[in-house]
């Protein structure tokens, strides 16, 4: 038995097809999607039909993830949505935020994890987001307040606010400021020394949530989320595995239990 960790698809039915089938799962094995499954692509639907179809597969929901649930809610309340949709729509519906592979220790997320967070915190507030999302009245009135830049964490916090920032932080970090602020505009490369370091747009030294600390929770993070990294964060308890499919580069796939990278190359260069 084999798990596989399968980067950011949004919305590209033809890399998920030709990785599965490299991949060869059989009936055992286990695969989890680092989020962002649709957006991007034009052929999200087929893609949640397929994942939905494959036994044992899982979902660490990402940022576009949320936002096809918010702009489907309606018609899949109201009935409008295809069996083949409304499959797919309860498949995102029924996804995780954070996942624990326990025999290998590794956390699978979308963006990353706050700094000091232990990793029964992570999978504690992850769980806090999930009960929105399974909860009628609740994620009705989450998706009327979906929208909010909260950037810190505190355990203070409560309300949406507190939903907001949970989920910014599992869904859409990349860099922090000197004060653990997350920087939601800067989406580029990590440069060299001899190049600078990453600033924001006021001009602050900014450092990828991966470098703030030396030590995290568990042996390995795997996330997605970042294109721009092409896969490459210079660390082994950090994995990134975003190519950028949909924009050209490849989609990658890891293996928890050897390590074994497995990629496919879009033959097309641009969106599907």
């Amino acid at each position: 038995m084999s798990c596989y960790v399968i980067g950011d698809i949004h919305g590209s039915i033809y890399g998920l097809s030709a990785m599965l089938e490299k991949l060869q799962l059989e009936e055992r094995d286990q695969i989890y999607f680092v989020g962002d499954l649709v957006g991007k692509g034009d052929s999200d639907w087929a893609v949640l039909d397929k994942i939905a179809s494959i036994p044992r597969s899982r979902v660490a929901l990402g940022n576009h993830d949320l936002h096809f649930l918010k702009e489907h809610y309606l018609a899949y309340r109201q009935g409008d949505l295809s069996i083949v949709q409304k499959k797919g729509y309860e498949y995102l519906l029924a996804g995780s935020l954070a996942i624990h592979h326990a025999p290998s220790d590794t956390l699978v997320v979308h963006a990353g994890i706050w700094p000091g967070w232990s990793l029964k915190k992570v999978l504690s507030l992850a769980s806090e987001i999930e009960a929105v999302l399974r909860d009628h009245s609740l994620i009705q009135s989450y998706f009327d307040v979906f929208y909010g830049n909260e950037n810190h964490w505190d355990d203070v916090l409560s309300g949406w606010e507190r939903v907001r920032a949970i989920i910014n932080i599992l869904t859409r970090m990349r860099m922090l400021d000197k004060n653990f602020h997350l920087d939601f505009k800067y989406t580029g490369k990590i440069r060299s020394e001899g190049e600078g370091k990453p600033e924001s747009s006021n001009g602050e030294t900014l450092v990828p949530w991966f470098n703030s600390r030396d030590m995290w929770p568990c042996k390995r993070i795997v996330f997605g989320h970042w294109a721009m990294l092409n896969g490459d964060t210079g660390r082994q308890d950090c994995i990134n595995i975003d190519k950028g499919y949909v924009y050209g580069g490849s989609l990658l796939a890891l293996c928890l239990d050897t390590g074994r990278r497995i990629e496919v190359r879009n033959p097309n260069g641009k969106n599907e």
